[in-house]
């Protein structure tokens, strides 16, 4: 986990209220030593000492909390990863401590041009394999070449008895209508303004999530409901709500089985070894796929994110990595091995992936089974996918790296058989 250098932050915030270290310690109760060695980020804060501080800073505690600018300082270097330039990423903590206000334009305009591109690729997919689109065009085409057929025929037919002619004005004239008609439905169907009504409840559950850092140690503790928490969710809405109650029932129910504490002891030991963990306590692999990507952040802890697919390639659990995104609206890339997975339910898949970036990421993947209780209709099939860049859940034989990308529109990997859908990025 990357540590924000909160000694520099305060350092940075005193010299910019002109307060000298002698003034600020002792208006603290510290000792002007002790108040240099915290602010040359020799020396921890946190308690009392923190809240005196940002009281006499005038800033909010949390601003100046450990670890508070993580989020931040991840955005950050995958930013600079997402580019040809090479800034100094070990020193990108230091920036955010001396410069917060633009650390945090860069990372907004970063992920404003992430969010383009996800949003590009989405509109690429949707365009070829929208069925409502394809079935507008088709409508339009028909339409067309039965007005062009019509007219032609009026046009190259001179002695044309006045009944026919009739007959073929009015085709025209209501085949133009249902032109026009058709045509106007897509104008609609693309104008449609985005409200709270028509985002998507998948983005407003990310929303939830991304807040609470995807982990709710209130629900583990008992602290708080699951209806607590929902009605602390300012974006929800009827299906927003369905969704996130889903969601947080199979958190409860996960934690139960998977207790933090001794989760996080044989995670130590096994970063790299979810099986070993599904052994351990004795549950279902998923689960502790889905456990990994919901835990709190430790320096010794690797961080996983998590996908969850559905064979139709709708996504229904999104949590990414800095250096590692997911698609909001679409499928991806074919290779990854979420996909694969459905070819073989229960066959456990460990697979090292190489994103165009020189990013590698260790994932493993599981397809299950939710049988239904009705005759005739087949089973449900959900695939997982956890993943991590940290180095330290390698897997030990160090498998050939699949070369895999986002999604086919914007991977320059443009020599791949699997290849859908054209680049568009050049």
């Amino acid at each position: 986990m990357v540590r924000t250098l909160v000694g520099t932050r305060i350092r940075e915030r005193r010299r910019a209220l002109k307060r000298t270290q002698t003034s600020l310690a002792q208006a603290v109760g510290i000792s002007p030593s002790y108040l240099n060695l915290i602010e040359h980020n020799r020396r921890g804060i946190a308690g009392r000492t923190l809240i005196a501080l940002a009281a006499e800073l005038k800033v909010d505690a949390t601003e100046l909390a450990e670890g508070a600018d993580g989020v931040l300082v991840n955005q950050l270097i995958n930013l600079a990863k997402s580019h040809d330039t090479t800034p100094e990423t070990d020193k990108t903590e230091e920036f955010i401590g001396r410069y917060p206000g633009w650390a945090k334009l860069l990372a907004s305009l970063g992920q404003t041009a992430q969010t383009q591109r996800e949003s590009l690729a989405a509109m690429t997919d949707r365009l070829n394999h929208d069925p409502f689109l394809s079935e507008t065009m088709h409508q339009i085409l028909s339409n067309i070449t039965v007005i062009r057929s019509t007219a032609g025929i009026l046009d190259t037919t001179p002695d044309i008895s006045d009944a026919h002619r009739a007959r073929f004005l009015k085709n025209i004239r209501s085949e133009s209508q249902r032109l026009s008609a058709t045509a106007q439905s897509m104008v609609d169907f693309f104008d449609a303004p985005q409200t709270a009504e028509t985002t998507p409840a998948r983005n407003q559950d990310e929303d939830f999530w991304a807040r609470h850092g995807h982990f709710l140690p209130e629900l583990e503790n008992g602290t708080a409901s699951i209806e607590q928490l929902l009605a602390d969710h300012p974006a929800a809405t009827a299906t927003t709500a369905n969704g996130l109650h889903k969601h947080l029932l199979r958190y409860q129910s996960i934690a139960r089985k998977l207790p933090l504490e001794p989760f996080l002891d044989s995670l130590r030991r096994h970063p790299g070894a979810p099986l070993a963990l599904a052994r351990r306590f004795d549950v279902p692999l998923a689960d502790v796929l889905f456990r990994l990507a919901h835990l709190p952040s430790y320096p010794d802890i690797p961080a996983y994110g998590l996908i969850e697919v559905d064979m139709s390639g709708a996504v229904s659990i999104r949590k990414e990595l800095p250096e590692f995104t997911l698609p909001q609206f679409s499928s991806a890339c074919p290779l990854w091995p979420v996909y694969r997975a459905f070819g073989a339910p229960g066959q456990i898949i460990r697979a090292v992936l190489e994103m165009p970036t020189g990013v590698q990421i260790t994932s493993f993947s599981i397809a299950t089974t939710q049988t239904t209780d009705q005759y005739d209709m087949p089973a449900f099939l959900q695939a997982s996918m956890a993943f991590t860049t940290d180095a330290r859940a390698s897997l030990p034989s160090k498998p050939q790296p699949v070369l895999v990308g986002l999604h086919c529109s914007v991977c320059p990997r443009k020599q791949c058989d699997q290849r859908r859908v054209d680049y568009i990025l050049s």
